[in-house]
């Protein structure tokens, strides 16, 4: 089976970033398209109590942050000779949203971290991944 398009949902964490670096091992093996899409969830930004002004703050610093963290996956992406799409979607419902976007990319495997920052939904897997598994139309490759 050939991958042509294969997607990394990347939150920074340390399983994300396992994730991300066996996507370019299976980018290589494959020829692949490689994308990476980190949702900023803009129903928990903390400061909606106060003030409006406040959530946009957090939004612009939530983006500012995540293009640094595409600034070091883009570097080592060129290290390896891969091209690297990259996208920040501002989400409501990350799996919902990472979903959409997979079947809009025609994506053929996502590879992702067991969990991330959001903590877990389960024992063993994070409420992401547990969700991406469950409604990806295509392969998960759920990396520890």
């Amino acid at each position: 089976m050939a991958f042509k398009n294969i997607l990394v949902p990347y939150d920074g964490s340390v399983p994300a970033i396992r994730a991300f670096n066996k996507a370019m091992e299976i980018t290589k093996q494959h020829d692949s398209n490689l994308k990476v899409v980190t949702c900023l969830d803009i129903t928990n930004l903390g400061g909606w109590y106060k003030d409006k002004r406040v959530n946009k703050g957090i939004l612009k610093n939530a983006k500012n942050l995540t293009e640094e963290y595409f600034s070091k996956l883009d570097k080592t992406a060129k290290q390896n000779s891969i091209q690297v799409d990259f996208k920040i979607i501002e989400s409501k419902s990350i799996t919902k949203d990472l979903i959409s976007f997979a079947k809009s990319k025609n994506i053929d495997l996502i590879v992702m971290g067991s969990f991330g920052r959001g903590g877990f939904d389960k024992v063993l897997l994070g409420s992401v991944s547990n969700g991406i598994m469950q409604k990806a139309k295509c392969p998960v490759l759920i990396i520890k």
